[in-house]
């Protein structure tokens, strides 16, 4: 069981950099397909990703053979990706509920960088099952901080 998710790992891991990698191209019509096609696999790639890190913390919070210290570590670089992954809904929602043109007065981009690096550095020291989802999601939520335009 071990091997298939390892290789379910790095699977996702080799189909998530190519999205990343895809989804940031300009040029041409066909340029601009791949990238939107990659974007759209890239936010679907990180909410199997995000999905993936809660179970997996389910299923090791329990587990007595690991350090206490690095399953609450993995359960904030879960929140952090959770927050991070949240905040452009927060954004919207706002913009909805309050007017448009009326969102929140903060720099939700640097926001989600900001907990898309932490899940990043916290999933460094978490425990080995969580580590990879919450490594990875953390590292695309920045990533897709980074892409996304100002004005979305």
């Amino acid at each position: 069981m071990k091997d298939v998710s390892r290789c379910l790992d790095w699977g996702l891991a080799v189909v998530t950099v190519l999205a990343a990698i895809g989804s940031v191209q300009r040029g041409s019509r066909i340029a601009l397909i791949v990238e939107n096609v990659s974007f759209v696999t890239l936010l679907v790639l990180i909410y199997l990703l995000f999905a993936m890190a809660w179970w997996r913390l389910r299923c090791t919070w329990m587990d007595q053979a690991f350090a206490r210290w690095r399953t609450w570590t993995s359960l904030a670089g879960c929140v952090a990706f959770s927050v991070g992954l949240g905040l452009p809904t927060v954004v919207v929602l706002g913009s909805i509920f309050v007017g448009m043109g009326f969102g929140p007065r903060w720099d939700y981009k640097l926001l989600m960088f900001g907990f898309g690096l932490a899940a990043f550095l916290l999933g460094i020291v978490a425990v080995k099952n969580v580590r990879f989802p919450v490594m990875l999601g953390g590292l695309m939520v920045s990533v897709v901080a980074l892409i996304l335009p100002q004005g979305v």
